[in-house]
């Protein structure tokens, strides 16, 4: 059982605490299917964390493409991202540096007008739980309707 938030602990947890928290709920996040009967695809969750990133970016859902591949941006509105940010790919992909999250980890399918929004299971089980093991963000880029709301 993973601590769903930092004042479950007794004490304030070190820098090693918080990473390997972050790794077993990051894991959690990986294998979950609560939402696999929805999923067009299958569950295949994509998110990029870690307790050291200073700048996180908070995406919809991923596409077809990140589906397939496992990696978050990693399409032509994920270069166009860098290009803006003026940042590499080594830079972007550094998760001790940007970690990078959506609102719903798993390909939500086709609408009638583009993807489907982030499945509600998604976004109302994992985001809040994972921000609570990454304490040093200090900037935030919301790339998404639903991560507004939210």
């Amino acid at each position: 059982m993973v601590a769903k938030h930092l004042w479950e602990f007794q004490t304030k947890p070190n820098r090693q605490t918080l990473m390997n928290t972050l790794n077993s709920l990051s894991a959690e996040v990986r294998k979950c299917d609560i939402c696999s009967a929805y999923l067009p695809l299958g569950p295949r969750p994509v998110l990029r964390v870690s307790n050291k990133a200073r700048i996180l970016i908070i995406g919809q859902a991923p596409g077809t493409r990140i589906h397939e591949t496992g990696i978050l941006w990693n399409d032509p509105s994920g270069k166009r991202l860098r290009e803006c940010m003026d940042v590499d790919d080594a830079t972007f992909y550094d998760s001790d540096r940007i970690a990078i999250m959506p609102m719903g980890f798993c390909y939500p399918g086709k609408g009638k007008s583009g993807d489907l929004p982030p499945r509600l299971e998604c976004a109302d089980t994992w985001p809040e739980r994972l921000l609570a093991f990454i304490p040093n963000i200090e900037f935030t880029l919301l790339l998404s309707q639903y991560a507004l709301i939210r």
